[in-house]
């Protein structure tokens, strides 16, 4: 047991240390995880489950918090506008993508028509974690709102490949067991399959997330430190088991749980943020690592030929063919066409459903038998995952500056739930007009809390390090830093954009109809000036509106 503990922790010290060197030079940190967990399985580690089934298992409980926090961490005002083209790239999308593999491995490899429509299903989703990491570490921004359709369109299809996975393992099902399938009886297996993996996955993702929000929102001020955390973490895990319980789509329903969950005003969201981002990166080290230590590698070697022909093939042919048949039409730029078919990475969720449809057993109330599968379908894909990782996920920043992709006015994070900076330190600009009560002070006369402190002053062109005896004069810009505030209790500070159809849209601070325990503090217009709320401010649709709330306040 002490040794197993030892070798699991060197080992994920191993995965991060070695991922954040390579992350320097661009490379995606996930693919050195892969690369030790198939390292590892030639050495000596009779400890570590290196049983298929067992890793099976353990796959599908760390892909919940993958899609969970996928749901999670989207910014659903950001994401809105978006929300119906990238709807559609995730489930219609999907479908091409799956439809275009399954005709390519098929004439191309010879494999046959059933197992070429798994390799499709379950290799047609993406994994944005690598590309959203580094969009994130770099603030790097992306044009014509691609961040947000990029971040919902992920989330959304791993449940249709999971879908599409569900199908093919119904299929083989029926064409093992030695007789001719009905093909009517088929026909409406598949349709009645569908139908309660999408009806119940909805049902409970939406229902768990509802009862679980007012719970939160009730009791929160009664946990212990750290007990909310908890609480949201066994609520992804019922979303999903409730909707596997009754044979829908439990990652569907975890995605949606955690987007409403993600985008509620319930209190400690940031810091839920935070955790979740920690669990998420622990999952995609589980998921890889353990992946590659049921790896055989002279299965490697004969699964390399159609795994890079596979990469190269949605890359360059299925992935550009579902986003241009979606997003063309609707007058999308052709350079945001490229550059969301070239992020098409493959990652965890293609790597868990691969291993689904090859160990056998009972997969979502469906039996499969172990060895059914005549192609190698799980080196071909967690080869192909490695390839797309290692070529697109490297190139992404390259590829976004060659099509002219990077959007830098706006900052990234307005596109995620967690809009605050990793530094416990913020800094806020300060205008002093003629009639501000520290003109003419030194600074060492001021009253100021020991948190904060002058960093700068903007004096016209000249910018001054201000020391104690500096006055400070009218028109002055000075930069102000301080400890940024953390949520506590059933505090809540939330941003609210204001839309045509709000309620509080073309008012007047003064006429809003809001409780006692809730205060404007900040108003960003839509040309990006940002202005101190008074009462005669008047609010106006594409303002950005930042409420402090306690006390369980509720916006509308």
């Amino acid at each position: 047991m002490v040794a197993a503990l030892i070798v699991g922790s060197l080992i994920i010290l191993v995965c991060i240390t070695s991922g954040q060197f390579i992350h320097r030079f661009g490379i995606p940190a996930l693919i050195i995880f892969l690369v030790l967990g198939v390292l590892a399985e030639a050495l000596p580690l009779d400890m570590l489950p290196l049983n298929p089934h067992y890793a099976e298992r353990i796959g599908e409980v760390a892909l919940i918090f993958i899609i969970f926090y996928g749901g999670f961490g989207t910014n659903w005002k950001a994401a809105k506008p978006v929300v119906g083209r990238a709807g559609v790239l995730a489930s219609l999308g999907v479908c091409i993508t799956a439809l275009a593999v399954t005709l390519f491995m098929h004439f191309v490899f010879g494999i046959n028509w059933i197992e070429s429509y798994l390799i499709g299903a379950v290799i047609s989703c993406t994994d944005a974690a690598s590309v959203f990491s580094v969009l994130r570490t770099r603030k790097m921004n992306l044009k014509h709102n691609t961040v947000p359709v990029l971040e919902l369109e992920s989330g959304c299809n791993d449940p249709t490949s999971y879908l599409l996975t569900m199908i093919g393992l119904l299929v083989l099902s029926s064409l093992g067991s030695g007789q001719s399938p009905d093909t009517f009886a088929l026909v409406i297996d598949i349709i009645v399959l569908a139908g309660k993996q999408i009806i119940i996955g909805v049902a409970a993702g939406v229902g768990v997330a509802f009862i679980s929000v007012r719970l939160i929102k009730r009791l929160s001020k009664h946990f212990a430190d750290g007990m909310d955390l908890v609480f949201v973490l066994a609520t992804a895990v019922f979303s999903y088991a409730i909707a596997a319980l009754f044979e829908g789509n439990g990652y569907l329903a975890a995605f949606l749980c955690g987007i409403i969950l993600g985008n509620s005003a319930i209190p400690s969201k940031v810091r839920m943020a935070h955790f979740f981002d920690s669990i998420d990166w622990l999952s995609q080290i589980t998921i890889f690592f353990l992946f590659g230590l049921i790896v055989a590698p002279d299965h490697l070697i004969a699964a390399a030929l159609p795994a890079a022909a596979l990469t190269l093939f949605l890359l360059f042919v299925a992935r550009p063919l579902a986003v241009l048949l979606i997003f063309k039409p609707l007058g999308a730029p052709l350079k945001q066409c490229s550059l969301i078919s070239w992020v098409g990475l493959r990652g965890a969720a293609s790597l868990v459903f691969a291993v689904m449809a090859t160990t056998g057993g009972n997969i979502g109330g469906i039996p499969v038998m172990d060895g059914a599968l005549t192609s190698d379908l799980f080196h071909i894909v967690i080869l192909t995952a490695f390839f797309s990782i290692a070529l697109q996920g490297t190139l992404i920043k390259k590829a976004a500056e060659r099509l002219n992709m990077i959007d830098t006015e706006t900052d990234v994070m307005r596109s995620f739930t967690d809009y605050q900076e990793q530094s416990p330190k913020v800094y806020m600009k300060m205008h002093i007009d003629s009639h501000h009560p520290w003109v003419g002070t030194a600074i060492k006369d001021l009253v100021l809390g020991h948190e904060s402190l002058i960093v700068l002053i903007k004096r016209g062109a000249q910018a001054i390090a201000p020391k104690g005896n500096t006055v400070i004069m009218p028109d002055d810009i000075m930069v102000v830093s301080g400890e940024s505030y953390e949520e506590e209790d059933s505090t809540q500070i939330n941003q609210v954009e204001i839309d045509a159809k709000s309620p509080w849209a073309n008012r007047l601070v003064s006429e809003l109809d809001i409780s006692e325990n809730t205060l404007i503090v900040g108003v960003q217009k839509a040309d990006g000036t940002t202005v101190t709320p008074k009462g005669g401010t008047r609010l106006q649709p594409g303002d950005l509106v930042t409420v402090f709330t306690w006390e369980d306040s509720i916006l509308f």
